[in-house]
């Protein structure tokens, strides 16, 4: 009589089919054909290609994680700009992360480049409809961006969408005018969408629509900057053609990191030619 391989103390009546090693009723695992042990089991388990995207990243669970925790920080970062002012202890969340080129020119005392980043999580304290419908475009196009190329590639056209956003408004706003949301992210993530559509060869003409309304709006509206609405849109697109256009096979991944950081560095090099072309005010 053979004993399991597991439990020498247990009879086994039955044989693993891929090793034959005897197996008592507590380790068998029905396979479609006979019976498996548990390390046959697991071995073929580790050899089993992952599923991945078709834009190279690993099929996960699907919920937006790194899209909820942005819009919690956004909210959070919202609610202490209102209660800044009323807790009396000096503290102006706005004016203390909020962005203006002249935190990047040479001329300026305070040199802040960080603002160019932090200024995206915060929005205008006296309109709520400003977080409310960057928010909302967030998780809309979030949920289906995140699961498609991952959450470190997300974060990336993220940062970069809005760091894009931050340089148009170096270039292209009055130096002492101050800009906050995140909408530079939000419109990164439309041009983001509308190239990882065309790239899977979705519709993308209600894509089209929406940004041109929103472009439009941007130039009508007073008081929203069209800058940082383009330079994020453009960032974003950018950070999309390399993600999908990156070549396939075991080096896509690297082809990919490799292209945003060659737009992250392009990036910088334009803030520091910015920083010596903001005019100093009369």
């Amino acid at each position: 009589m053979n004993l399991c391989y597991r439990h020498p103390d247990r009879p086994a009546y039955v044989q693993c089919q891929r090793c034959s090693r005897p197996v008592c009723p507590e380790c068998q695992v029905q396979a479609p054909v006979g019976v498996h042990c548990p390390e046959c089991v697991e071995e073929a388990r580790r050899r089993r290609p992952a599923q991945r995207t078709q834009f190279g990243t690993p099929v996960g669970s699907g919920r937006p994680t790194v899209t909820y925790t942005v819009i919690a920080l956004c909210v959070v970062m919202y609610l202490l700009q209102l209660a800044s002012p009323r807790l009396g202890l000096g503290l102006d969340v706005t004016g203390a992360l909020a962005y203006a080129p002249a935190y990047t020119s040479d001329w300026f005392p305070s040199f802040e480049p960080w603002r160019m980043l932090t200024a995206t999580v915060l929005h205008s304290p006296s309109s709520a409809m400003h977080i409310l419908f960057n928010m909302m475009a967030l998780l809309f196009v979030g949920r289906v961006i995140e699961p498609a190329v991952g959450a470190a590639r997300y974060v990336a056209v993220l940062l970069l969408s809005a760091f894009g956003g931050s340089v148009a408004v170096l270039f292209l706003t009055d130096p002492l005018t101050p800009t906050v949301g995140a909408s530079g992210a939000v419109f990164g993530l439309f041009g983001a969408l509308f190239i990882l559509s065309r790239a899977s060869g979705a519709e993308t003409g209600g894509i089209v629509a929406l940004v041109a309304v929103n472009m439009v709006v941007s130039f009508l509206v007073p008081n929203i900057s069209w800058q940082g609405h383009l330079g994020g849109l453009v960032a974003g697109a950018l950070c999309a053609l390399v993600i999908a256009r990156a070549p396939r096979g075991k080096s896509r991944r690297l082809w990919q990191w490799a292209g945003i950081t060659g737009i992250a560095l392009v990036l910088i090099a334009l803030t520091a030619v910015g920083s010596t072309m903001v005019a100093f005010p009369v």
